[in-house]
């Protein structure tokens, strides 16, 4: 007996002492997963300010550049124009600055805005109606860059509007492509951060589910052990069934938490089986004032399941739905075989506020001041992920929630 209690004490120490590590692991964990999303966006801020800081002034450069020929293109026309001696030779500066290709738009007009060259343009839209795409162009290519003139003496006066080459085009298209690029690293950075999160939480809760499943164990042990000795000391067999029965479900208990990580073993059953035996055990421990009762339609079908992870989601949506309810009320569970095997749960408690509605499911979730919010959380991970299946809030308001759980048929029975 005196090392029954000193193992006890021992015990709690140790659970204490775990309990603590994990805290202080993901007090830290949290810290610095929060410093290294700031340090990311800052450092992401940076690069993407740099890179369209420097776009920009690239795109000022070439356009400079861009100018400066176009300016010397018009002083090469000018001299060209003011040739006096039509037999004298062109000068090869600027019959080369005339001749050579380039990708800038342009058209030369006169005093009356007439076309009178151009280059680089649509030549279809041109041969069209060529006074109103000169106007267009005008006002475009005004509207782009400052028309360089081109004039001599009184005789002469010619205007030159350029816009922008190809080049710089593509370069301001530069920043959205970018943009979308790094959207989309983002996105899959985030979905792998995410992923890993994840990884890392349900090997946590995993470590702590097996932790505990091994922390039960002992406690378990001791009281088949005290309850040998009650047995032999006469103690009342009503007590004695009691007892049996809440150690009986400890065990399950530890069944069930030494079961997560690992792959369930499933056995074709019925379900309104695993209802009907479940939905004794808990009419005992509801509050008076509650009802609990279930309604069966349709021909039944085999499901493939574990009894004891669907046992657990079950007891959990009903204990939800005991704690939702004040004073008096009724919980239902229909069970339907059309299509899936169907089983709704529907309470008549104060339902689920709506901001909390869609991230029920959520770890940490909870609508209770002492709650883990990890009861949805683990019923969602046993339906969908071994099970197969679907579970889902289809309403809740002040009058009450459903939860639906949708599992796989394997079998019509006949």
């Amino acid at each position: 007996m005196m090392f029954l209690q000193i193992y006890s004490i021992y015990s709690e120490h140790k659970e204490r002492k775990y309990t603590i590590f994990v805290s202080m692991s993901l007090n830290f964990s949290y810290r610095n997963q929060r410093n290294f999303k700031i340090a990311g966006f800052a450092l992401v801020l940076c690069f993407v300010g740099f890179t369209l800081w420097n776009t920009n002034k690239l795109i000022q450069r070439i356009q400079e550049d861009e100018r400066l020929e176009m300016e010397l293109w018009g002083l090469a026309q000018q001299e060209l124009a003011s040739s006096k001696d039509l037999n004298k030779p062109v000068n090869p500066l600027t019959f080369q600055i005339l001749t050579e290709k380039n990708t800038i738009p342009m058209i030369v007009v006169d005093g009356e805005s007439k076309l009178l060259f151009s280059n680089n343009i649509n030549e279809r839209k041109l041969a069209q109606d060529s006074v109103n795409y000169v106007r267009e162009l005008i006002k475009e290519f005004s509207a782009a860059n400052t028309p360089v003139e081109i004039s001599y003496s009184d005789s002469l006066y010619q205007k030159m509007y350029y816009g922008n080459s190809a080049l710089i085009q593509q370069l301001r298209y530069y920043p959205i492509a970018f943009f979308v690029i790094l959207t989309l690293l983002g996105g899959l950075l985030i979905a792998y951060y995410k992923s890993t999160q994840q990884l890392v939480a349900n090997k946590l809760w995993t470590g702590m589910a097996k932790e505990t499943a091994h922390q039960l164990g002992t406690p378990i042990s001791s009281l088949l052990g005290w309850l040998t000795i009650l047995d032999q000391h006469k103690v009342d067999e009503k007590l004695l069934s009691q007892i049996k029965s809440d150690i009986k479900r400890l065990e399950t208990i530890s069944a069930r938490f030494s079961k997560i990580g690992s792959l369930p073993n499933k056995k074709h059953t019925k379900l309104s089986t695993v209802v009907q035996e479940l939905v004794p055990y808990m009419q005992i421990r509801i509050p008076k004032g509650i009802s609990l009762c279930v309604n069966e339609s349709g021909d039944e079908s085999l499901v493939e399941i574990n009894s004891e992870l669907i046992t657990w989601v079950l007891e959990n949506l009903i204990k939800n739905s005991i704690d939702a309810i004040r004073g008096e009320g009724s919980i239902t569970i229909d069970l339907d075989w059309e299509n899936a095997a169907k089983i709704s749960i529907i309470d008549t408690g104060n339902g689920i506020p709506k901001k909390l509605q869609k991230v029920i499911f959520n770890p940490g979730v909870t609508t209770k001041k002492r709650g883990w919010g990890l009861g949805l959380s683990l019923a969602k991970r046993i339906i969908e992920q071994y099970h197969g299946g679907k579970i889902k809030l289809l309403e809740s308001s002040e009058k009450g929630s459903v939860f639906m759980i949708q599992l796989p048929l394997t079998q019509k029975q006949h």
